[in-house]
């Protein structure tokens, strides 16, 4: 029991920390730095089209594809709720 709970709390302090990290991150302002561009002279040479019809573009959608997109809904849900809560929690220890 006492491995668990210990366990629990470096997980809350690391993701607590790295939320406080990103944070902090954000509101320090990276200086402006000039750069000398070098300029160089272009040739605009035009062709005329080959083909003037448009090509037609099918695009299936896939049962794979689907699925994939509906589990990767539901894992970003999962994994943003669980850092919300333990960011939530570790915001009690900083506040």
């Amino acid at each position: 029991m006492r491995f668990i709970t210990i366990l629990l709390l470096l997980i809350v302090f690391f993701f607590g920390g790295m939320s406080y990290g990103s944070f902090e991150r954000e509101k320090i302002q990276k200086p402006i730095v000039m750069e000398e561009i070098e300029r160089y002279d272009q040739k605009i040479v035009e062709f005329d089209p080959l083909e003037e019809e448009p090509i037609p573009v099918t695009k299936k959608d896939y049962p794979v594809h689907k699925t994939a997109t509906f589990f990767e809904k539901i894992v970003t849900a999962l994994y943003e709720l669980v850092v919300q809560i333990m960011y939530n929690i570790a915001n009690l220890f900083f506040d």
